[in-house]
């Protein structure tokens, strides 16, 4: 891109892991990455925060150094939390974009030789990465139709219409790091479960124009997270955060077309999914939890209420519904590293 010189100390994308005590996952991630690495050291930086693990996270990470790949590696000499380790990534990475890789979701092979170009093109604000969701082999379970080419957005309201509550996912989102106002505040993110949404929503505020990546680029491991309070994270917790940055100037409409798409997808499915214990979060009562916010929603009473209070066995039709679109596309974020 003319007026920006790809460096070592000032690559044009980091991609940063945040890790904690899952090695296999780790090897598997680095596994697809590295080799597309090739001579884009200048590039492409590749970072991996390691949380104080106790497993063999060191000797994964020797094993890629032993050889040749350029992974820079930092360790806690204490668990900090998720939240702080995440933080963590954002602070060290050099790179004008910046992809938050879940340890445990896969950047598909040949990958960077579509990203790369597309970075390099023109001056984005989110750069969001369509994806399919796998149990055990991401090979075997990418759908038979898979979409392809991108889509540039300067609409930003169009752009947020088609994400939606995506926006949560971070292997999905690339955020232009230059356009990020950092919070002189982190409370609100901290304990939130959505810390990356700081980064987030302050590049999608500032760029005037962003991209969809229709073509799979991405593989993301479902089913293997959990142990957060589904209604909290995304009804209380999401909003909260909404309204830092509605006070910021972020226009309404953005908001109210991120709460349709929770009320009418992501909910029903993440609560179907609780109902049949097959994912486990924690439990709550998610009428109560979400009557305050959502009692003047239409999109409540008919798409999110029946999923709670219709019998289990029936609500199993919903959990069949919410497992092909999220095997279409990763409908839950990388919440796991919650140690």
């Amino acid at each position: 891109m003319a007026g920006y010189m790809d460096t070592p100390d000032s690559p044009l994308l980091t991609i940063a892991i945040p890790t904690y005590n899952r090695a296999p996952f780790l090897d598997l991630c680095l596994s697809r990455i590295c080799p597309q690495l090739g001579d884009r050291n200048t590039s492409v930086e590749l970072l991996v925060s390691n949380n104080c693990s106790t497993d063999q996270t060191d000797e994964v990470i020797r094993k890629y150094l032993s050889l040749g790949y350029p992974v820079t590696y930092l360790k806690n000499a204490e668990n900090v939390g998720p939240d702080n380790n995440f933080v963590q990534c954002y602070r060290k990475a050099k790179g004008k974009y910046v992809l938050i890789l879940g340890d445990d979701d896969i950047l598909l092979d040949n990958a960077l030789d579509t990203l790369v170009p597309i970075l390099s093109s023109g001056d984005f604000g989110i750069v969001f990465l369509n994806s399919y969701g796998f149990t055990r082999d991401y090979i075997s379970e990418k759908p038979r139709k898979t979409p392809t080419g991108y889509e540039v957005y300067a609409d930003t309201f169009a752009f947020v219409r088609k994400v939606g509550h995506f926006f949560t996912f971070t292997s999905a989102n690339i955020f232009n790091k230059t356009l990020v106002e950092e919070p002189s505040d982190w409370t609100p993110f901290f304990d939130s479960n959505l810390v990356q949404l700081a980064w987030t929503f302050s590049a999608l505020a500032k760029g005037r124009n962003h991209v969809y990546v229709s073509e799979y680029l991405l593989a993301a491991c479902i089913y293997n997270s959990g142990g957060y309070a589904v209604c909290q994270v995304f009804a209380h917790n999401f909003n909260k955060i909404l309204d830092i940055f509605r006070k910021q100037g972020l226009d309404d409409r953005h908001f109210r077309a991120i709460n349709r798409k929770l009320l009418v997808e992501h909910l029903p499915a993440m609560i179907a999914l609780a109902r049949n214990n097959i994912m486990p979060f924690k439990q709550e009562n998610y009428f109560h939890s979400l009557y305050p916010l959502y009692r003047n929603n239409i999109y409540f009473w008919l798409c999110t209420v029946p999923v709670i209070v219709l019998p289990a066995r029936m609500v199993y039709s919903f959990y069949r519904i919410a497992e092909r679109l999220i095997r279409q596309r990763a409908a839950a974020p990388d919440l796991s590293q919650t140690k």
